[in-house]
């Protein structure tokens, strides 16, 4: 932003999508306050830190091309992190462990394919890299393709890789298509975790003069003609000239009754959910694989220690996930199943367990990019002042990606909205 910002902004919810309109505002003049209900910053994005292993919420990659490390960059919030490269990486189908193919090499030696199919995965990954056109659903664009059992199950894996979602009948083509390309450019694990960049992002904020209080429960949101007022769960009021609201579907409809599109958003969302299972090790057992990706089963094993100081020397963070399907939630034995994954990638790896975190359908994004349904933008029509960003809002990338491109757009909204609004104050 260039032009000086005028105006009280409130900013509920302290993810990364408020915290990165916090500081795109604060440091443009606005005065700044975030409220998050929860004890610390970050949402879904905090790490767990016990024994010098830092265990992130399940499994998270920082996408080389995506719009977060785009903003972090422009930001000039410091990270750092290794290229997720493993030495080898496995495809698991029919129970069995076979060559992932990520590379020619890889696609020569695999015996996951036969030769017709090798010849048509290489064409097909050129013309998604180039950056194919498709309408529809992911699994419209994948019929179209008339593919063999075994191809169709490696490109939804591979969607499934790319986007962390699970629901080709629903998910938009184009954007999983635009997001393999994206994962195919790369992707970063991050030294000491993503708490590192809500550190960051929270550090930026404050510099900037934005007042970050975390443990500040937000029980309603109103819009009165041009302001809007927040009340909090202790009585308090807080007015501002504009608020954002930095949280999923459902809650922002909840705190705003009022606002009859937040309603239909949370009424049409379809959130993305996954099993984890975050394995602190006290070492890599040996003949263990690093990476492998599930081909008939929606499943995911990484070591990302190898790639990023996660670990005291000698050890190993180790991420197991199921993605679920769209509108599904965790079955009862849905651990033993990661653990069941994790046996077959990295035998004996039981005896050298120091700590673990599971999570059960935990909510990796707040809405499915569908092929049906447009998300909404970050300005609501019926609610004038009143924003929105999120993992579910805006026309760009997925997951962190979406959740720092909207922010920016409200942060830019928001500073429209106040610059209109002091020519109205100077009239």
């Amino acid at each position: 932003m260039t032009a000086l910002i005028v105006g009280k902004v409130n900013i509920v919810g302290g993810g990364i999508a408020g915290l990165l309109a916090a500081v795109e505002l604060a440091r443009g003049g606005a005065q700044v306050t975030v409220f998050e209900a929860a004890g610390g910053l970050g949402g879904r994005a905090r790490t767990r830190q016990a024994d010098g292993y830092s265990l992130n919420q399940g499994p998270h990659a920082l996408y080389l091309g995506g719009a977060f490390r785009r903003e972090l960059k422009r930001l000039g919030i410091p990270f750092s992190g290794g290229r997720a490269l493993a030495s080898s990486r496995k495809a698991i189908w029919k129970g069995k462990l076979h060559e992932l193919p990520f590379n020619s090499k890889a696609l020569l030696r695999t015996g996951l394919f036969g030769i017709g199919d090798k010849i048509r995965y290489v064409a097909l990954l050129k013309t998604i890299v180039k950056g194919v056109t498709a309408e529809g659903s992911f699994a419209h664009w994948l019929d179209a393709q008339k593919l063999s059992p075994v191809m169709r199950s490696s490109l939804e894996a591979l969607g499934r890789l790319s986007g962390y979602a699970n629901g080709p009948q629903f998910m938009s083509a184009q954007a999983i298509l635009d997001q393999i390309r994206m994962a195919l450019g790369g992707t970063l694990y991050l030294d000491g975790g993503w708490s590192t960049l809500v550190d960051g992002l929270a550090n930026a904020a404050r510099e900037s003069g934005a007042m970050l209080h975390a443990g500040a429960r937000v029980e309603q949101v109103i819009v009165e003609g041009r302001r809007s007022r927040v009340m909090l769960a202790d009585g308090s009021a807080h007015e501002a000239d504009a608020t954002i609201l930095a949280m999923g579907p459902n809650e922002a409809a909840a705190l705003a009754p009022q606002v009859a599109s937040l309603q239909v958003e949370a009424r049409e969302a379809m959130p993305v959910k996954a099993n984890a299972l975050d394995l602190a090790l006290k070492r890599l057992p040996d003949g263990a694989q690093e990476f492998a990706l599930g081909i008939d089963g929606p499943f995911y094993f990484s070591l990302h220690s190898g790639s990023a100081k996660l670990a005291p020397e000698g050890g190993a963070v180790v991420h197991v996930a199921k993605y679920l399907p769209t509108g599904t939630g965790p079955e009862r034995n849905a651990i033993e199943e990661l653990e069941s994954v994790a046996d077959l990638v990295m035998p004996g790896w039981r005896a050298l367990e120091v700590k673990r975190q599971e999570l059960r359908g935990m909510v990796v994004s707040n809405g499915l990019p569908r092929w049906d349904r447009a998300r909404p933008s970050v300005t609501l029509a019926d609610a004038p002042g009143l924003f929105i960003a999120g993992d579910w809002v805006g026309d760009e990338g997925m997951i962190a990606d979406t959740a720092a491109a909207s922010a920016m757009k409200a942060a830019e909204a928001v500073g429209q909205w106040l610059a209109i609004a002091g020519v109205a104050r100077a009239a």
